[in-house]
C-alpha cells in the first residue's frame, strides 16, 4: 500500500508517454548500456541482465544519473500539478505574531478537512477504518484527546500509562491463543511492530546464535514495512516466492532459502495484497525444525481473525496456538477501531522481549531505556485502544465482524457470478482482490481506473494485476452500488480495450514494466515524495 494510490497516479503522469517524457533518459542510456552488455558478452559469454547494467550505467557514467536526477524532478513537479489544489498551497512565513483565536483555527481545519476524502461515505478500501457505530467512534476521540498530552517515556511518572498498556497487551494475547507467557508492547503502528521484531531477531541472532550477519526469510506478499526494517537494521531479506495461484507463501522455496544466517521465518495473517493466509503452521514446523524464530505479521488481520472461529468461519490456525510461532505483530488501529498510533508486537517470551528494550548509560543526563523505537509515547493512543478495546468487548466486535463478513460475502458471490473476472485464492477475511478472468480480454487495472471516475478510490495490486478490497463498515451500505459500478465499468473497458489500456494505471504498470531498470522507479518515488513536501517544489 504506502502512498499506492499517489504513486499510482504519479507513475501514471510520469509515464504515460514515453516518447515525450522519459524517452530522453532511456535513449541516454541506451547506447552505453549496449556497450557494456557487449562488452560482457565478449568477455564473459553471457549477456547481464539489462536493468543490473542500467543501474550499473546510472552510478558509473559521468552525469548519467544527475541527468536521470534532473528529468525525475522534473516529472514529479509535474505530478503535483494534478495533486494538490494551488489554492491550500502551503504558506511559507514565521509564527504569527499576534495569536488567532481559537474558533477561528477551528473554522479553519474544518475547511481544510472538506477537501479529504471523507472515509465515512465507503468510497475508499484502506487507510481509515470508520466503525459503524458514531458512539464508538466518539469514544475514541475523547480518550485520545484526555491523554493526549501524557508521555508513556516513563511510566513511572505516568502510572496509568502503565497499567492501560499492559492491560492492552494482556488482551491481545488472549486473542492470540491465551499462551501464558507471551508478553509484548504496544507501539505506533504496523511498521514500527515489525521494526521491533525484526530487532528482537537480530539481537537473538547476535547473541544467542553468534550470526553475525542475520537474513530473513519472507515471502514476496510480505509488507515492504519488513523491506523497511531490514533496511534501517542491517538485515538482509531474503524473499521467496508465492504459489502463482494461490498467493500462499511457498514453503518448499522458504526452505531452500534458509542459510547458516537465517535467523526468522515470516508468514502472513492474511498477506494485505489479496487477503490470503500463508501457511503459518508450515512455516512454524519449518522454523522450529531448524531452529529459528517465526514471526506472524497480523498487523492487517489481528482484530478480525480472532473473532472468525466464533462467528462460525472456520480458519487455519495462526496464533501462538501453533507451536514454533515466536512473535505477532497486529494493529489495533485497523480493524480494532481505535485511534491512529496503537499497534501491538508480542513474544512467546520474555526472554525474547529484553531483546527489543534499549539501554543507554553513556550520557551525561542519566541513565536512559525504552521500549521500542520512539523515546517519547504519546499517551492518546493507549488511552484510545484501551477504552475502545473495552467498550467493544468480545460481542461488539463478533457482530461488527459479522456484518462486514457478510459484505464480502456479497462482493465475492457478486464477483464469481461474473464470467470475466474472479476472485485472487482462497481469501480467509474482510479483504480481497479481483482480477481478470482473461487477462488478455480484460485489463482489470482499467477497470479500476474507470471506477475512479465513478468516485470510487480504488486500491490496485501489481502481482497478479488486481483490485484490492479492504472490506470496511462504511461499504455494507454501499455494496450494491459498489457491485453495480464495477459490472459497468467492465462493459465500459470492453467496449473499447485499446483505447482504456493506454490510458491511467492501466498504461502506467505497463510502462513501468518497459522501463528497463527498478532504480528509475525507485529514483522517481524518493524525486516525488521529496517535491511533495517541498513547499515551493518549482524552486
Amino acid at each position: 500500500m504506502i502512498m499506492q494510490s499517489l504513486v499510482d497516479r504519479a507513475l501514471d503522469i510520469a509515464t504515460i508517454d514515453l516518447g515525450r517524457r522519459t524517452q530522453a533518459v532511456v535513449n541516454v542510456t541506451a547506447f552505453v548500456t549496449f556497450s557494456i552488455a557487449a562488452r560482457n558478452l565478449i568477455k564473459n559469454g553471457v549477456w547481464a541482465t539489462f536493468g543490473d547494467l542500467v543501474s550499473a550505467l546510472l552510478s558509473s557514467v559521468p552525469g548519467a544519473s544527475a541527468a536521470l536526477d534532473s528529468q525525475l524532478e522534473k516529472e514529479a513537479q509535474d505530478a503535483m500539478s494534478d495533486f494538490f489544489d494551488v489554492s491550500q498551497a502551503p504558506v511559507e512565513g514565521p509564527v504569527p505574531l499576534e495569536g488567532i483565536p481559537s474558533e477561528k483555527i477551528l473554522r479553519e481545519l474544518e475547511s481544510l478537512k472538506a477537501s479529504d476524502v471523507d472515509p465515512a461515505k465507503g468510497e475508499t478500501f484502506a487507510y481509515v477504518y470508520t466503525p459503524f457505530e458514531k458512539s464508538a467512534w466518539d469514544l475514541t476521540e475523547k480518550a485520545a484527546v484526555s491523554y493526549g498530552n501524557y508521555n508513556a517515556l516513563n511510566p513511572i511518572v505516568f502510572p496509568s500509562l502503565r497499567k492501560m498498556e499492559v492491560e492492552v497487551v494482556s488482551m491481545c494475547r488472549w486473542m492470540t491463543g491465551d499462551v501464558q507467557g507471551v508478553c509484548g508492547s504496544m507501539t505506533s503502528g504496523g511498521t514500527e511492530s515489525i521494526l521491533m521484531a525484526i530487532k528482537v531477531a537480530r539481537e537473538y541472532a547476535r547473541q544467542v546464535r553468534g550470526i553475525k550477519y542475520p537474513e530473513v526469510v519472507i515471502p514476496v506478499s510480505g509488507h515492504p514495512a519488513f523491506a523497511k526494517a531490514g533496511h534501517y537494521l542491517g538485515v538482509k531479506m531474503v524473499w521467496t516466492k508465492v504459489n502463482e495461484k494461490t498467493t500462499k507463501a511457498d514453503v518448499q522455496s522458504m526452505r531452500s532459502a534458509i542459510t547458516a544466517n537465517t535467523c526468522l521465518l515470516v508468514g502472513s495473517a492474511p498477506a494485505y495484497p489479496c487477503g490470503v493466509m500463508d501457511p503459518i503452521e508450515e512455516i512454524a514446523s519449518l522454523a522450529k525444525e531448524k531452529g529459528l524464530l517465526m514471526h506472524v505479521d497480523a498487523c492487517y488481520g489481528g482484530f478480525v481473525l480472532p473473532w472468525l472461529p466464533k462467528i462460525g468461519v472456520q480458519i487455519p490456525k495462526w496464533d501462538f496456538s501453533v507451536d514454533g510461532v515466536t512473535s505477532i505483530s497486529m494493529d489495533a488501529h485497523k480493524y480494532g477501531f481505535t485511534a491512529k498510533g496503537a499497534s501491538c508486537v508480542l513474544y512467546r517470551s520474555r526472554d525474547l522481549r529484553r531483546f527489543q528494550f534499549y539501554s543507554y548509560i553513556g550520557w551525561t543526563g542519566g541513565l536512559f531505556v525504552s521500549p521500542s523505537m520512539l523515546g517519547t509515547r504519546g499517551g492518546g493512543p493507549i488511552a484510545s485502544c484501551w477504552a475502545t478495546m473495552r467498550h467493544y468487548g468480545q460481542n461488539g466486535y463478533m457482530s461488527t465482524v459479522k456484518r462486514m463478513m457478510e459484505t464480502t460475502k456479497y462482493i465475492i458471490d457478486t464477483v464469481r457470478d461474473l464470467d470475466t473476472v474472479e476472485i485472487v485464492g482462497n481469501p480467509c477475511m474482510t479483504s480481497l482482490a479481483i482480477k481478470a478472468t482473461r487477462p488478455n480480454e480484460l485489463n482489470i487495472l482499467a477497470v479500476a481506473d474507470v471506477m475512479e471516475k465513478q468516485g470510487w478510490k480504488m486500491e490496485k495490486n501489481a502481482s497478479p494485476p488486481s483490485i484490492h478490497m479492504t472490506v470496511m463498515p462504511p461499504h455494507s451500505d454501499v455494496k450494491e452500488k459498489l457491485m453495480n459500478d464495477m459490472k459497468n465499468a467492465i462493459k465500459t473497458v470492453t467496449t473499447d480495450p485499446a483505447k482504456y489500456n493506454a490510458e491511467g494505471s492501466a498504461a502506467m504498470y505497463g510502462m513501468v514494466a518497459k522501463i528497463p531498470s527498478g532504480t528509475i522507479v525507485e529514483k522517481f518515488m524518493v524525486h516525488l515524495m521529496d517535491v511533495i513536501y517541498t513547499r515551493d517544489f518549482r524552486t
